[in-house]
């Protein structure tokens, strides 16, 4: 095949791999950490060469797999396939010229675009499933088109600095259970925006779309037992190839993601992070660490029997021991909230004004965005609440409200008022938390504007 140029050996098919060689430690003196997928390239744990190999070869990877929980004795599990030709694992035919290259490799030989593609699937799942609680059949219906990713223009609040109107979003969504096909409103903050964004840019590239060109329509999975219910097709953002991705694609996506993280059991046995089990998080976290009202969690997570939602926030022994432009722009609808108000009846005009700036999706809230609409569960103590997404640019309120609650302490305690320094300390801790949690955020934000240098030398 080499020598007739067929096949991987064709002029289409001649293209460059990266080969990672080695990481380097430029700061302190601990082992280099390198890339988090390179072992499953080395060992060729990639689609299906899990069961390729000789008998040593072969148990050795089983052995692999089942040191990170992913396989029982004797079972041959492959939980990197995700059986769509490109994404994560080789375009067809490569696979096999790839892992006989990897075994005269001196580092690991990659392609960047199914990884990446496969990386950034990945991270955008894991958002939205840890910052909404939707399930994966819902978030296979986000698609940026204007019946499903909508932009909210809201009014100041009067007594606001700033008057530019306040932007929201939210993604129009059929959640389960619901027989009349009436979407649902999930509320998204800007990092969520941010991540569609990427998701739509990898897309145009890989399409190669044109300035102005929309994604491709495609059907709905068919092995979706919901397919019947989304007939046409769709420019879905879970979608690769010409594919709509399954929900096996998708959790085969936060697992490459996530690979080198341990979650476990106190018992030591290891957790496979799937979709659904990221939404029992969201509602455990709700109702056992932020202690918000089993029925408004039921909410939103959409749920109609509150017994389900009971089940699914479950008090576990960790929490009882201690708790872009791109696309969206072009896409998206737009509602200007303060003119539809000034165009309603009297009366619906004076509950907005009551609302405004105090509950939910109207308000501007301390140290981020809050994201869930309605009734204020948290009684608008927003410092540590579920229902916000933090925004590092936000960091004064969180440091201003800190250094408050040290002044209350100092005070309650001279006083007597225990009870009181208890929730004092506890709101230090919440602000230490979300300070925490916006040095990630901006550290992450950071190595995503990095840029690569590549140097290429021909003899």
């Amino acid at each position: 095949m080499a020598k007739r140029g067929a096949g991987p050996y064709s002029d289409e098919r001649n293209y460059y791999f990266l080969e990672f060689l080695r990481a380097e430690r430029l700061v302190g003196n601990g082992p280099p950490e390198g890339l988090w997928f390179a072992d499953l390239l080395k060992q060729g744990l990639i689609g299906a060469r899990a069961k390729v190999g000789s008998p040593d070869e072969i148990s050795a990877k089983r052995a692999y797999l089942r040191s990170w929980g992913y396989a029982d004795e004797g079972r041959n599990i492959q939980p990197f396939k995700p059986l769509v030709q490109g994404l994560l694992r080789w375009p067809r035919y490569d696979g096999g010229f790839t892992a006989d290259a990897q075994h005269i490799a001196d580092g690991v030989l990659m392609l960047v675009e199914p990884l990446y593609s496969a990386a950034l699937f990945g991270l955008f799942a894991v958002d939205i499933f840890t910052t909404t609680g939707m399930r994966i059949n819902e978030a296979m219906q986000i698609r940026p088109a204007s019946d499903c990713l909508v932009r909210i223009q809201l009014l100041a609040p009067p007594e606001a600095k700033d008057q530019s109107p306040r932007i929201r979003y939210c993604l129009r969504l059929i959640p389960k259970g619901e027989r009349t096909n009436t979407p649902h409103d999930y509320f998204i903050g800007d990092e969520q925006l941010r991540l569609m964004a990427l998701v739509g840019k990898m897309l145009a590239e890989h399409y190669n779309l044109k300035s102005g060109e929309q994604l491709p329509a495609v059907q709905f999975n068919s092995f979706n037992h919901r397919s019947f219910r989304f007939k046409q097709k769709q420019p879905y953002l879970f979608q690769y190839n010409g594919r709509h991705l399954s929900a096996d694609a998708i959790t085969v996506c936060m697992r490459f993601i996530l690979h080198g993280i341990n979650f476990g059991t106190k018992e030591g046995k290891n957790v496979i992070v799937k979709p659904h089990l990221l939404r029992h998080v969201f509602a455990t976290h709700a109702v056992q660490v932020l202690k918000i009202p089993v029925d408004i969690v039921g909410g939103w997570l959409k749920q109609k029997d509150i017994g389900v939602t009971e089940y699914y926030s479950a008090p576990t022994d960790s929490i009882l021991a201690e708790h872009h432009d791109f696309l969206l722009t072009r896409f998206s609808a737009h509602i200007d909230v303060g003119k539809a108000v000034l165009r309603s009846p009297e009366e619906l005009q004076q509950a907005y004004n009551d609302a405004e700036g105090k509950v939910g999706t109207l308000a501007q809230v301390e140290g981020g965005l809050c994201v869930s609409h309605g009734y204020c569960a948290a009684k608008f103590a927003c410092i540590g609440c579920t229902g916000k997404v933090v925004d590092p640019q936000k960091r004064h309120q969180i440091l201003h409200k800190k250094k408050w609650a040290q002044m209350q302490l100092e005070y309650t305690q001279k006083e007597g008022l225990y009870p009181e320094a208890q929730r004092m300390k506890q709101l230090i801790r919440d602000c230490d938390n979300e300070i925490a949690e916006m040095d990630i955020i901006e550290a992450y934000r950071r190595d995503g504007k990095r840029v690569a240098f590549i140097q290429s030398a021909h003899e």
